[in-house]
């Protein structure tokens, strides 16, 4: 097939046994690759949910590519890992930039599952379908740029993943490095990973051409959209700004959680300003995925030379724990990184215990903005000890260890990202319909909300329902074709379609590139028996309003009942979120081989 490297190489790390399938051309045309193709292979296993021990030799581990991979589109490198996440006991993934995306397929695979586990530390080398393990007892304790920095010495040309103590720990948000800065970032796909005793993973390549269906469709593609990713001006704010120019603008719009979750403009925020503090006096460079051309990394300086900061770590151990100084921001962000934490979760927890130590429920904690406090609390998570055992169990666990999970920030056992819904209101159906958790990535709905479209950035009608559930479908594609989703600038349905049929040849329709993106999001949620019990919402955002520019804003019960409601109706689900029989059938997430 084009634009597939055809084999799925399955690999068990407990008796050394491999086997090699081919991808079947069914299954490429109704679930696309990457996350489609991932969770059917899940459902191939015939894997029960509530079977698995995310710890556990059976939850397997599958990394994949999609078709787009490794061709020259620009915003196209990229991965998928998917697992069942030992932070929220769901079926759940996480992408990743870099060059991973491009060099699984140049390693002759489209996915690469991993079940048992090692009694040994080991790393593994992937080239050509084929699993080689090597002994990883040096680099066992080292942290993810070290160990990278290793083996990139021995494998010059090639993609390299990593986990830190946090992932060795099992940290349940520990997450898997890449390209020293990029992430498998949520849901702690590092914790299966140190489960596994899999150090790193190294993909070397046998091949970097990827066949592809129409050649001079291709071509232009290439140039138009490479042309486009410089010149519309969504790509060209992310080129000047990356993620971090959302500090300003999350402030100035009152949407930065702040304080863990109290507030939603950070006192001092002016201190780590993108534009007035960090750009004019930190900034080192631009970096980039391969391929890409927008570079929306930006590395800052550091202690160590240079860090790539993100505006969800900003948030997350800047705003949510009252860090304001922008080298102790930077500090902490890169403390973290190489210990191998998803920052999310991470300064969400730490948040959590501040917060509960000013309610007197938490003794010994930090206070707001205390440096050397939360560093040390950071290390005690990676390593488990003392109350960072506490700290690395993530909110959900945090609350129900002391009693307070009405306190606790998260949806479905998920922490969430930079954008309160009390004042962007679309990120309440996000939140509330993600099966990942609280992920900001579901559907991009803070995006329709800053830019004020589907009624504005408060509106909760049908017609913001409707934009999110566009944004929902385009997400899934993305993460199956795979795309970065940067990308919603300029890949439109229209261009979706154009580059997916350039490269492979099937001929796609919008309509069926909709229904195949319908398919898959039925298809999680029936693989995670997700019903409306797990689509609610903390209770304090139901309760406790946010102050903006001298008015108050809150989650009403109403506002998120009524979008979930029609939400369900759309989806063809049943009042309880539960899909209806018909829908099931309709899509064929039962009967696809």
């Amino acid at each position: 097939m084009h634009g597939y490297a055809g084999r799925i190489v399955r690999f068990n790390l407990s008796n050394g046994s491999l086997s090699i399938d081919n991808v079947k051309e069914s299954w490429a045309r109704l679930f696309i690759g990457g996350r489609g193709l991932g969770l059917r292979l899940i459902m191939e296993m015939g894997l029960r949910l509530s079977d698995v021990n995310p710890y556990g030799p059976e939850n397997p581990l599958i990394i994949a590519t999609g078709p787009l991979g490794g061709t020259r589109l620009p915003l196209a490198t990229r991965a998928i890992a998917l697992f069942k996440s030992p932070l929220n006991n769901r079926w759940n993934y996480s992408t990743v930039g870099g060059t991973l995306g491009a060099y699984l397929k140049y390693s002759g695979l489209d996915a690469l599952v991993l079940i048992g586990a090692s009694s040994k530390p080991i790393y593994l080398i992937i080239s050509d379908g084929k699993v080689e393990v090597r002994d990883a007892g040096e680099l066992w304790g080292l942290d993810t740029v070290e160990t990278e920095r290793a083996l990139k010495r021995s494998f010059k040309d090639s993609a390299v993943l990593t986990i830190g103590p946090a992932g060795e720990n099992k940290v349940p948000y520990a997450a898997i490095n890449h390209e020293e800065w990029r992430q498998f970032g949520r849901t702690g796909g590092g914790a299966v990973m140190g489960s596994k005793m899999i150090k790193a993973i190294v993909f070397l390549p046998s091949s970097k051409n990827v066949d592809v269906a129409n050649a001079k469709e291709y071509e232009d593609l290439v140039k138009n959209l490479g042309k486009l990713s410089v010149t519309n001006p969504g790509e060209q704010s992310l080129r000047n700004g990356g993620t971090v120019r959302l500090i300003d603008v999350g402030n100035n719009m009152g949407f930065f959680p702040s304080l863990y979750w109290t507030k939603v403009v950070m006192p001092g925020w002016e201190k780590i300003s993108w534009e007035k503090v960090l750009k004019p006096k930190y900034l080192l460079k631009n970096g980039a995925c391969l391929y890409c051309p927008v570079a929306c990394h930006k590395v800052v300086k550091s202690s160590s030379g240079g860090y790539d900061l993100e505006y969800e770590t900003s948030m997350a151990l800047g705003g949510l724990t009252g860090v304001n100084d922008p080298e102790e921001l930077i500090e902490l962000g890169e403390l973290a990184d190489r210990l191998g934490f998803d920052s999310i979760s991470l300064g969400n927890s730490i948040a959590f215990i501040i917060y509960l130590g000013e309610k007197g429920i938490v003794k010994d904690a930090p206070k707001w903005g205390d440096y050397e406090g939360i560093r040390r609390l950071i290390i005690d998570a990676a390593y488990r000890r003392g109350l960072g055992e506490l700290i690395a169990l993530g909110t959900r666990g945090i609350g129900e260890k002391l009693g307070v999970s009405d306190l606790a920030i998260n949806v479905k056992g998920l922490e969430p990202a930079g954008y309160d819904p009390r004042t962007l209101k679309g990120m309440i159906l996000n939140n509330a319909v993600s099966e990942r958790g609280a992920d900001h990535l579901w559907s991009m709905a803070y995006s329709i909300d800053i830019a004020g479209q589907g009624g504005g950035r408060f509106a909760t009608g049908s017609e913001k329902v409707t934009a999110v559930m566009d944004f929902e479908e385009r997400s899934t594609l993305y993460d199956s074709m795979l795309l970065c989703k940067f990308g919603r600038y300029i890949y439109d349905w229209e261009t979706m379609r154009k580059a997916l049929n350039a490269v492979t040849g099937f001929n796609y329709t919008i309509n069926e590139l909709k229904d195949a993106a319908q398919r898959i999001i039925v298809m999680h949620r029936y693989m995670n028996g997700t019903t409306i019990e797990q689509d609610r919402l903390p209770p304090r955002w139901l309760k406790e309003p946010v102050m903006y520019e001298g008015k108050s804003y809150i989650v009403t019960e109403e506002e998120w009942a009524s979008m979930v409601k029609e939400y369900y109706r759309l989806r063809g689900y049943d009042e309880r979120g539960v899909p209806k029989p018909e829908t099931l059938i309709k899509l064929g997430v039962l009967n696809n081989d």
